[in-house]
Parts: C-alpha cells; structure tokens; sequence
C-alpha cells in the first residue's frame, strides 16, 4: 500500500445507479474516519467527491496500470476506505486505492499490513 497524504473512511449518504457502460464514476460522501491527513487537507464530516475507475464491461482492457474496480464491489457500498491526495484545490484518489467496508472501524481497514497493491476491504 502507498503511503497517502490522506487516508479516509467514507460514508455514503446515497448508493448511485448502475454507470452502464461507463468507465469512470464520481463518488461522493462525507468524511468520517481520518486516519492520516497530511496539510489538513479535509475534516470530519466534510463532502467529498472523487472518480474512480470501473471495469467497462463492454470495452477491452487497455495496458495501463491503473486498476479498475467492479461496480458490483464499490457501487452497492454505503462506506469506502480511500487513500487521496489534494492538489490544485480538488481530492484525487491515490493509484485506485479505494475499498468497500461494513462500517467505519477505529483502525484502518486497509493498513500498513495489507500486501499487494489493492486492499479488498472487508465486504
């Protein structure tokens, strides 16, 4: 796992539809664990919105190595772990970091243990 400026439980007020056949979605959700946040780039409760890329099911993959993420996981989530940074005055998501929780926990979900480039959360 990368080291962010920012790592963040996320709560989803509400689940948005279906993308189709899109390859990028906006999530956007209020902040409600802060584990690292380098510069105060966010509070508690402040709202957020990000892009994250999902796997177009009717596109073929490109070599890129950004990961795309399956709707199926992310969309239904009312609670996402994130690792962001800020720049240019907006919040960006860290190499596609971003994985579905249960419910905001008191440690990280997603800590200095996981291996790998992904954490898959614990949906």
């Amino acid at each position: 796992m990368m080291a962010p400026e920012v790592h963040v439980q996320i709560w989803r007020p509400s689940v948005e539809a279906s993308p189709g056949n899109a390859s990028y979605v906006r999530i956007n959700g209020r902040v409600v664990r802060i584990f690292r946040n380098q510069g105060g780039a966010l509070h508690w409760g402040q709202k957020i919105s990000f892009p994250v890329s999902i796997v177009d099911r009717n596109a073929i993959p490109m070599s890129s190595g950004e990961i795309h993420h399956a709707w199926e996981r992310i969309g239904p989530a009312r609670f996402l772990e994130a690792f962001l940074e800020a720049w240019e005055g907006e919040i960006h998501l860290v190499r596609s970091q971003v994985a579905p929780i249960r419910h905001p926990t008191w440690r990280p979900v997603c800590g200095p243990e996981e291996k790998g480039f992904l954490c898959r959360g614990n949906m």
